[in-house]
């Protein structure tokens, strides 16, 4: 789907169910999220990404941080305790006014809607850290590969980059677990969820806003990341942020000093 397209799934999946939309658990569907549990999900996960920094020498380090695809703040709000600056950037209204109504969580955050393909809000050189994990997996490899190259123009020398993407589907998937079948050479995947198929004829099941999935192969974005983006690759670390029926990566790279 192109850009607006998906600003407006996202507004629609926002509107619906926010913290499920964040955080796909089906146990949790329906508004069955408690807030407080919702956002202690957050701090683990950027622990983690911290560890998985160290092991490859690199460390939480500048004044300055953005969460990209913040949502409603789950990640933005911890990884604001590291930097003295962090930016929540996200395609829905709806998901950075419910962070913002909760600043008091992180009150050296703000929260920024960008529907576009650049991040103009964010001058060149002037980012230290930015991560983003379970978004890019959701915007069409266009898109993709047009943000990390965003991502490049704006960290700052020495900035450290580290974000999620799925490479291709999971071999040792069974069937059901696999959401089309496809061509395993592909560079690129695209797929979309059956529930949105069916909901053409069953309205009952819902609207038609979904979950698409993206993935773009790790070898592609090794290249990409050396070649386009004049970027340095610390490492690509299996991160299984997709679900079994993917291999899923955190790639950590940094801009030359």
């Amino acid at each position: 789907m192109d850009i607006n397209q998906l600003q407006e799934n996202f507004e629609s999946l926002a509107a619906e169910d926010p913290l499920w939309t964040v955080l796909s658990d089906n146990s949790k569907r329906g508004g069955q999220w408690d807030v407080e549990e919702f956002y202690a999900t957050g701090e683990p996960v950027i622990d983690d990404l911290g560890k998985r920094l160290e092991r490859v020498g690199l460390s939480f380090q500048g004044s300055s941080a953005i969460d990209f695809g913040c949502g409603v703040g789950r990640l933005t709000f911890p990884l604001s305790k590291r930097f003295s600056r962090c930016y929540g950037v996200d395609i829905s209204q709806s998901m950075v006014d419910y962070a913002r109504r909760r600043i008091e969580r992180g009150p050296n955050c703000q929260f920024i809607v960008n529907d576009s393909e650049r991040l103009e809000s964010f001058k060149n050189d002037s980012i230290d850290f930015i991560y983003t994990a379970i978004v890019l997996q959701h915007i069409a490899p266009r898109y993709t590969l047009n943000y990390l190259r965003e991502f490049s123009r704006i960290l700052s020398k020495g900035g450290i980059l580290a974000f999620q993407l799925p490479s291709h589907l999971n071999p040792k998937a069974t069937d059901n677990q696999k959401p089309l079948r496809m061509l395993r050479k592909s560079t690129y995947y695209k797929v979309k969820s059956f529930r949105q198929k069916l909901s053409r004829w069953l309205p009952f099941i819902g609207n038609d806003s979904y979950f698409e999935m993206n993935a773009i192969r790790k070898e592609e974005i090794l290249r990409f990341l050396e070649s386009q983006c004049q970027l340095e690759v610390a490492d690509a670390q299996t991160f299984p942020a997709a679900g079994d029926a993917w291999i899923s990566y955190l790639y950590i790279a940094r801009k030359p000093s």
